[in-house]
C-alpha cells in the first residue's frame, strides 16, 4: 500500500557553558498568571512538543535572566508553543529558581517538562538523549554517537543485541538478536560518561516500562509472539502519520496476515533499500525477504523503534473490514481505506497517488 513516508531528524548534545561556570538563573518577574485560568489553560500544553521531528540547535540562557525572559525567548525562537505554559512547568514543579545560565543543544521535539529538567543542571553536568519515533537501529546509533563522541556507531550496534538480558519482552529470542524495535523513542538524561550498555539497557528498559504489560496480555490473547507484534508495531509506526489511526493500520494489516495476503507495505521496502524515501518500481521489484511485495507475512525483524500508540495499536488491531489504504495527500496524514481492490484503486485516482 503506496502510504504516506516520514523523515526523522537527529538531535545533537549539548554543549558546554560559554564560561565553564554554571550559575542559577535569577528569581522570574510576575507574568501576570491568574492561577486558576493559568493551570486550566496550560495543564496539558505543557506536555506538548512544538515538532516531535526538530533538529536540534543551540539556545542560551545568560547569567541573570529570568524566568519569563526565557520561557519568552523560547517561544521567540521557535522552540515552544507558548511561554506561559514553560511557565506554567518552572512553577508547577518549583523549578523557577534553578534554572541554570549556560549555552544548550535543545529541540522542538522537547515539552516544556522536559525543557525545564534540562536547563535544571548546567549542560557539562548531564547529556540529553533524544530518540525518535520510526527510527531504525542504525539512527539511533548515530545520534548515541553524535551525543557521547566516545561511543562509535559499531560500538553501540554490537551492544544493542539481546546477550545475556532478562527483560520479559525478550523472551525466547536468540542472544545474537538485534534490539532493532526494542529501544523505547523517548527523551532521556544520562551523565556525560554513560556507556553504551547503560544507554542500551536504559531504553530497553524504558520499553518494558511503558509497553511490556500490553505486549504480554495480547500475545498471549492473540497467540502470537511480542516479536511478531513489535514487527507489525513498526511498520504501523511508518504508516500512521496520525496516532489515531494505529489501530485501523494494524487492522488493516492484520486482516492481510489472517488470509495470507501480501502486505504491500512500502515501509519494509524502504527498511530493506536503506533509506526512507519513496519506492520506486525498482525497489518494488528488489529481492528481499523485507520486501513484503514479494514476500508473504511479516518481515524478519522490526523495521524501526516504534512508540507506543503504534505498539498498543499491534497489540490491539481494530477489527475493521478493510484490506487496502492509502494517503489522502491533504496535509493531515490520513488515510482513505478500502475493503475491496476496486475501490483502493477509486481512492488512488482520487487522492492523486500513483
Amino acid at each position: 500500500m503506496r502510504a504516506r513516508r516520514r523523515s526523522c531528524s537527529k538531535t545533537s548534545s549539548r554543549s558546554a557553558p560559554a564560561d565553564g561556570n554554571p550559575r542559577p538563573a535569577s528569581r522570574p518577574t510576575a507574568l501576570g498568571c491568574r492561577s486558576v485560568h493559568f493551570r486550566s489553560a496550560h495543564r496539558r500544553a505543557d506536555r506538548r512538543a512544538k515538532d516531535a521531528h526538530a533538529e536540534s540547535r543551540s539556545f542560551v540562557i545568560t547569567r541573570g535572566e529570568t524566568a519569563g525572559k526565557i520561557a519568552q525567548n523560547l517561544q521567540d525562537q521557535g522552540f515552544i508553543r507558548s511561554a506561559l505554559a514553560f511557565a506554567f512547568v518552572l512553577y508547577d514543579t518549583g523549578r523557577e529558581t534553578s534554572l541554570q545560565s549556560g549555552t544548550y543543544m535543545v529541540s522542538p521535539a522537547f515539552t516544556p517538562r522536559e525543557l525545564a529538567r534540562v536547563f535544571e543542571k548546567a549542560p557539562s553536568e548531564q547529556t540529553v538523549l533524544r530518540i525518535i519515533e520510526g527510527w531504525r537501529l542504525s539512527e539511533t546509533a548515530a545520534a548515541v554517537n553524535k551525543a557521547f563522541p566516545t561511543i562509535t556507531v559499531e560500538e553501540f550496534l554490537k551492544t544493542a543485541v539481546v546477550g545475556q538480558r532478562q527483560n520479559t519482552v525478550l523472551a525466547g529470542l536468540p542472544a545474537d538478536t538485534s534490539l532493532e524495535g526494542f529501544l523505547f523513542p523517548d527523551t532521556y538524561f544520562f551523565k556525560p560518561t554513560a556507556t553504551a550498555t547503560q544507554i542500551v539497557d536504559a531504553l530497553l528498559d524504558q520499553f518494558e516500562l511503558r509497553v511490556g504489560r500490553t505486549l504480554r496480555q495480547a500475545a498471549v490473547d492473540r497467540k502470537t509472539t511480542i516479536y511478531d507484534i513489535v514487527k507489525l508495531g513498526s511498520i504501523v509506526e511508518r504508516e500512521a502519520r496520525d496516532r489515531q489511526e494505529s489501530a485501523t493500520i494494524a487492522g488493516v494489516y492484520t486482516n492481510r496476515l489472517e488470509i495470507e495476503m501480501k502486505l504491500d507495505a512500502d515501509p519494509t521496502v524502504q527498511y530493506a533499500v536503506g533509506e526512507w524515501r519513496e519506492p520506486t518500481i525498482q525497489d518494488l521489484e528488489i529481492d528481499s525477504p523485507y520486501n513484503t511485495y514479494k514476500v508473504a507475512g511479516l518481515p524478519p525483524t522490526p523495521i524501526c523503534s516504534p512508540g507506543q500508540a503504534a505498539l498498543e495499536g499491534a497489540a490491539n488491531p481494530a477489527r475493521v473490514p478493510y484490506f487496502y489504504f492509502v494517503a489522502k495527500n491533504d496535509g493531515t496524514g490520513d488515510h482513505a481505506f478500502a475493503r475491496t481492490l476496486e475501490e483502493h484503486e477509486a481512492n488512488r485516482i482520487k487522492y492523486g497517488n500513483k
